[in-house]
């Protein structure tokens, strides 16, 4: 009789809650890691904040959308990454999205940018794509290209910046436009040779 009451008790106290993992470390444990002094162990933080956002850990989102004031470009640009995939933007997503548009990261505009319309705000991320899809930096410029390959149909407003980055110094901003483009029905194939 004593072993049931003491089985029937250790059922019913609660059992402190334990904080759920990602790669052996709890949210509050990578959220201080943003603070490390080496830039690879702060990108390590962000992207594991991130997948916990992505799985729809308690809290990640709200500590991913902090992450996008951060000091370090680096850490803004994968909050922001890892924003676009988001199951549900936090309502205080969309004001800091907003002002991610206006970075001075020009990578973390686009991301922001994409994030944005994932989110079903499209006309000032839109705006903000195609000045990008003109960047004076080839990597930002395909970078922009392919997020407006990625938003498909919702990239119709970008066509001409797209026609116009047919036109583009670097292949990959072209091959990634038309493939764009063909997508939105602007051309019959997504290859140079089809015109």
């Amino acid at each position: 009789m004593h072993r049931l009451l003491v089985a029937a008790l250790a059922a019913w106290v609660p059992v402190a809650a334990q904080s759920p993992e990602h790669l052996g470390k709890t949210l509050e444990s990578w959220s201080s890691g943003l603070a490390a002094p080496a830039a690879i162990d702060r990108l390590l933080a962000v992207r594991s904040i991130g997948e916990m956002a992505i799985a729809g850990q308690n809290g990640a989102a709200e500590e991913l959308l902090s992450a996008m004031s951060h000091e370090d470009s680096g850490v803004r640009y994968w909050a922001a990454a890892a924003a676009i995939r988001l199951p549900a933007l936090p309502a205080s997503g969309l004001p800091v999205l907003r002002e991610a548009l206006e970075d001075e990261a020009p990578e973390v505009r686009v991301q922001a940018a994409h994030a944005l319309i994932q989110a079903g705000e499209a006309r000032a991320a839109l705006d903000a794509l195609a000045a990008l899809l003109s960047h004076a930096n080839r990597g930002v410029r395909l970078q922009a290209a392919h997020a407006a390959d990625a938003i498909g149909d919702r990239a119709a407003p970008l066509a001409d910046a797209l026609r116009a980055a047919l036109d583009d110094e670097f292949d990959y901003v072209r091959r990634v436009s038309r493939h764009a483009l063909w997508t939105l029905g602007e051309r019959p194939c997504p290859y140079q040779d089809c015109e």
